[in-house]
């Protein structure tokens, strides 16, 4: 049972709703479409309690202030500095998107450009895999902040602080895949595969942003047992979107929904996006081209398909 803390009347959830994990012995429901910033009650009962006239203790949460947002989801706003492109109009000095541009400017070379032309609506981001120093560079862009050149690589920030929790990222993704012809050391068994775009999403409990260093081969520990991962949700596509024609522009719309791994309080977000999965690895194809448009954080449950629902809350849509 639940209620508004300043309510008299309790609402009851269904039982055969909740989720019971009899080997733990505990029992769970995730609450939906509740206000923001408001206190709230909730306490178990039984059919034998209510008999015998028992009430169990109340337990106090309060809601979230409100839902939040990414500033350029519509990658609209750049500007150039120099040889280097930024995914951000250039008033604006809150570094929520970056590249690893600065690593392959000082050659002439910008993996990550906005795109005027080859869009959904308005700018759109394009990320090439390329060539640079013998090395492969994929096109990427992600929340957070480049750091330095690194040797043959760069260091990464990874992160920007928030504190809501999405149900999904929603969006267009365009991908143009090239066969893999340049890999790194140990990714020999991958040349001649068509290569990969990876697009991710998750949340985190970090209490600074994270720094890759693709170098060192430092990168986020997305496994379950890192328990600082929140949330996590991905696309993985050797797809050619473009061999539809029905295609809007050889885009096609996503849904990934976010799956929760514990309901710690989250404190970064990483939304990623590259041209070739494995480039962290020096590996990719020249010339694969994946470009991203139009992205939005889904709050509200009715705009989940009954699969992605499913996916997000542990359980079918009733």
């Amino acid at each position: 049972q639940y209620k508004k803390k300043a309510d008299a009347d309790w609402v009851e959830i269904d039982p055969s709703l909740m989720k019971v994990d009899n080997a733990t012995m505990t029992y769970s429901y995730l609450l939906n479409n509740l206000d923001v910033n408001t206190s709230y009650l909730f306490r178990s009962t039984s059919n034998k309690d209510k008999a015998d006239g028992k009430v169990a203790a109340d337990i106090e949460f309060t809601t979230l202030a409100s839902e939040s947002s990414l500033y350029n989801l519509s990658f609209d706003d750049w500007y150039k500095d120099g040889k280097v492109w930024y995914p951000r109009s250039e008033q604006s000095q809150d570094y929520v998107w970056d590249t690893a541009n600065k690593a392959a400017a000082s050659l002439g070379k910008s993996p990550t450009t906005p795109e005027e032309s080859v869009v959904v609506k308005g700018k759109a981001v394009r990320m090439e895999s390329m060539e640079i120093m013998g090395v492969l560079a994929a096109g990427n862009v992600y929340t957070g902040k480049f750091g330095s050149i690194e040797g043959i690589g760069a260091k990464l920030k990874w992160g920007y602080p928030f504190t809501s929790r999405p149900l999904a990222l929603r969006g267009w993704y365009r991908y143009e895949p090239k066969p893999i012809d340049i890999v790194g050391s140990g990714y020999n068994h991958l040349k001649g595969k068509t290569d990969i775009c990876q697009i991710q999403i998750f949340l985190t409990d970090w209490t600074s942003q994270f720094e890759i260093n693709t170098t060192s081969g430092t990168f986020v520990d997305l496994s379950e047992n890192n328990k600082s991962i929140i949330a996590h949700g991905e696309i993985l596509s050797d797809d050619n979107t473009t061999d539809n024609p029905g295609n809007n522009n050889g885009y096609i719309a996503f849904t990934i929904p976010l799956v929760y791994r514990n309901m710690n309080q989250p404190s970064y977000i990483v939304v990623a996006g590259a041209a070739s999965r494995y480039g962290d690895y020096f590996t990719g194809a020249l010339g694969s081209v994946l470009y991203l448009d139009e992205l939005e954080l889904i709050y509200d449950p009715t705009e989940l398909t009954d699969a992605e629902f499913e996916k997000v809350f542990g359980r079918i849509r009733k």
